[in-house]
């Protein structure tokens, strides 16, 4: 998934599974500190054949399609990507659907295929919770402490803190390794076994001292991005629904946009077409496809293709799925002036917000993707890359394109997120 760092006021999106650089966590023995709720079991959805929409659009574009595959194709070759895979919509019409380059050797991308999506998973989990307020089964101001009353602090931080990453939560996945322990760092262990299976009470504990301290200790009165909060979010809303979170995905949204290529997955598996992604993190260029996402939990183990995606921006950035008030509390500056968040790039309720574009970006296990939003003219915007065997800077691509599509799109108020 993402880790954000604030430098210089402006938030750098990192490659958490770009391991050596970005991604922290220790793995032996916390005392376990359980959610009172328990952990549903995932129950697989078969998938069923892709929509029409997925078709990609013309070969020969002409405009600002044109302008935009020029984009593409530029980045696909001075980054060496090994394939790119791009969805634009604006409201229900098409601008540009299309995907360059190569799966596996010889194996052509195709809009069609189905990548594991990082950080909109956020987006969907902030969703859930909104419906469940406009429902009144839960509340943005319950405690945190309600279903996990031993976390620390957690009687001070309230679920739209853990949405809105304030909570101040330690994030397990930037937990440092302790060598007098024999304590590998999350990246080592990764490294040598990236089919590790981790489930949501491990998280957590791992988030926990002598392995990881809070990040504040006043919830609510500063920022920092912690996967652990929407890992504790998922876990409560799991709990307030008493149903497993893919049935629940499926359920409250999923079925009602007709998103049937889009699954919270209960194995490694990756519904067929696959688009297979590519890393050198084990000193060598190998398929990551299959790597055990589950360290990642409800924040970005789904999978989908860029057009169910750019259906559901398009639901998320109009609050489809909502009422007017709840929606509202996905764009509220509740975070602006804290933790180096501003106006113009700030962390929402599951989403960064940046010049008005809803944004959601993240890399891990060699895909690269990121979603973007422009509510006054109804544009979305989807793209994934996978990495060659001499790809450079992978982990910013993604974010490159977006910019430069604004650019063409909306030059007067671009995406600016690094």
């Amino acid at each position: 998934m993402l880790r954000y760092h604030v430098d210089r006021n402006i938030f750098i999106v990192l490659a958490i599974m770009n391991l050596r650089r970005h991604l922290l966590l220790m793995l032996l023995g916390v005392i376990a500190l359980a959610p009172t709720g328990s952990e549903g079991e995932e129950i697989p959805i078969p998938p069923r054949p892709i929509p029409a929409a997925c078709a990609p659009t013309s070969d020969t574009p002409t405009g600002t399609a044109a302008s935009m595959l020029s984009v593409l194709t530029h980045a696909k070759n001075a980054y060496g990507l090994n394939a790119l895979i791009f969805n634009a919509t604006r409201g229900s019409k098409p601008i540009l659907t299309t995907a360059l380059g190569n799966s596996t050797p010889g194996v052509p991308a195709s809009t069609a295929m189905h990548f594991r999506v990082g950080m909109a998973a956020e987006q969907l989990e902030a969703t859930l919770l909104l419906q469940l307020v406009d429902e009144k089964r839960i509340n943005l101001a319950d405690l945190v402490s309600k279903w996990f009353p031993a976390y620390p602090y957690a009687n001070l931080a309230t679920v739209q803190m853990l949405a809105s990453s304030s909570s101040g939560f330690g994030d397990y996945v930037t937990a440092k390794a302790d060598t007098s322990r024999g304590i590998p760092s999350f990246s080592d262990l990764i490294l040598k076994n990236p089919y590790q299976e981790f489930n949501t009470s491990e998280l957590v504990r791992l988030s926990l001292s002598p392995y990881q301290q809070p990040q504040f200790v006043n919830p609510g009165g500063n920022w920092a991005y912690s996967h652990t909060e929407f890992v504790a979010l998922g876990s409560i809303l799991e709990t307030v629904t008493k149903k497993n979170y893919a049935t629940l995905l499926r359920e409250m949204i999923l079925n009602r946009l007709d998103l049937h290529n889009t699954v919270y997955p209960s194995t490694t598996e990756i519904q067929s077409p696959v688009l297979h992604a590519y890393t050198a993190d084990r000193d060598r260029y190998e398929d990551s496809t299959y790597g055990n996402p589950s360290w990642t939990s409800f924040s970005g183990q789904i999978n989908s293709d860029v057009c169910d995606l750019a259906v559901w921006e398009q639901a998320f950035g109009t609050g489809k799925l909502l009422t007017p008030e709840s929606a509202a509390k996905i764009t509220a500056t509740t975070n602006v002036g804290l933790g180096g968040n501003m106006p113009a790039l700030y962390f929402g309720l599951g989403t960064i917000v940046n010049n008005g574009w809803l944004v959601a970006s993240g890399n891990f296990f060699g895909w690269h993707t990121a979603t973007a939003y422009y509510p006054p003219t109804q544009t979305a915007l989807v793209v994934t890359e996978t990495e060659g065997p001499h790809t450079t800077k992978a982990e910013g691509v993604s974010n490159d394109i977006l910019r430069q599509m604004s650019r063409v799109l909306t030059p007067t108020t671009p995406i600016t997120l690094p």
